[in-house]
């Protein structure tokens, strides 16, 4: 995909960009087989976000799953050991090369597709899940709402994990720091209304949030225990439900 293309809109090109700057600095390590085993069959009360949406998926044997926005493909490998047909899309070609490497080293096989969010080129209702890891905060939610709809089976459901940020003092606070490198203009984590937009037309399923603001921080400063951080984020949230909107990550199924 040409990011000249005139068909591409500004912030398609500064994503197809972006991504290419992140795949340059990317270099896929032999496979560890604990990050692939611990996406299996995790529990529901897992603390890990990503951990959590993978329980969500429920039995996929058999299913068409669309890992949309796919990148290297790392979900797409659990996703296909599994027992799921995987159709692997992202906007980014860098991103897509990656991601058929990582499968072919672990011998495994997925559709991957270069495709844009809005215009997947997929039948109507051809797909039984979408696994959607956030990507939407990057883009038009009007637009790829519709898309997902038009492509999701009758009684399909989306597994969505997005950034959000809905305390406004909390987001001031955030603006006062320098902004995480390559982030491109056009996205921000989600506010309640536009995760209310996005969630439309959907009825929402087992929503959980995670990540406090200290669980980044100590994370970065000590590496070493940030599972632990994550573990504790998990017993705030639980026993303290007021705190949820300080939570930076939604993670949750939306049945159609």
């Amino acid at each position: 995909m040409d990011t000249r293309d005139s068909q591409l809109s500004e912030r398609d090109r500064a994503e197809i960009e972006r991504s290419a700057e992140e795949a340059r600095k990317i270099v896929l390590k032999e496979v560890d087989r604990s990050q692939i085993d611990r996406y299996l069959n995790p529990p529901r009360d897992t603390p890990f976000a990503l951990e959590y949406a993978f329980y969500l998926l429920g039995d996929i044997r058999g299913k068409t799953v669309l890992d949309f926005g796919c990148g290297t493909g790392e979900n797409a490998v659990p996703l296909v050991k599994r027992g799921a047909r995987v159709i692997g899309m992202d906007i980014s070609p860098d991103l897509i090369a990656l991601a058929r490497k990582r499968l072919s080293d672990v011998n495994l096989e997925a559709r991957l597709e270069v495709g844009s969010a809005y215009d997947t080129g997929l039948p109507d209702e051809s797909v039984d899940v979408i696994f959607c890891i956030a990507l939407i905060h990057h883009l038009d939610i009007a637009r790829v709402v519709r898309e997902m709809l038009r492509v999701l089976a009758k009684d399909g459901v989306v597994i969505l994990q997005e950034p959000v940020r809905f305390s406004r003092t909390y987001s001031f606070l955030r603006s006062l720091l320098p902004a995480h490198e390559n982030i491109s203009e056009f996205e921000h984590p989600l506010t309640r209304e536009e995760l209310g937009a996005l969630t439309e037309g959907f009825e929402v399923r087992e929503p959980r949030y995670f990540r406090l603001p200290f669980v980044p921080l100590v994370s970065r400063v000590v590496p070493a225990v940030g599972s632990t951080a994550w573990r504790f984020d998990h017993w705030i949230l639980r026993n303290f439900r007021p705190v949820e909107r300080y939570a930076t990550v939604v993670t949750m199924k939306l049945q159609k």
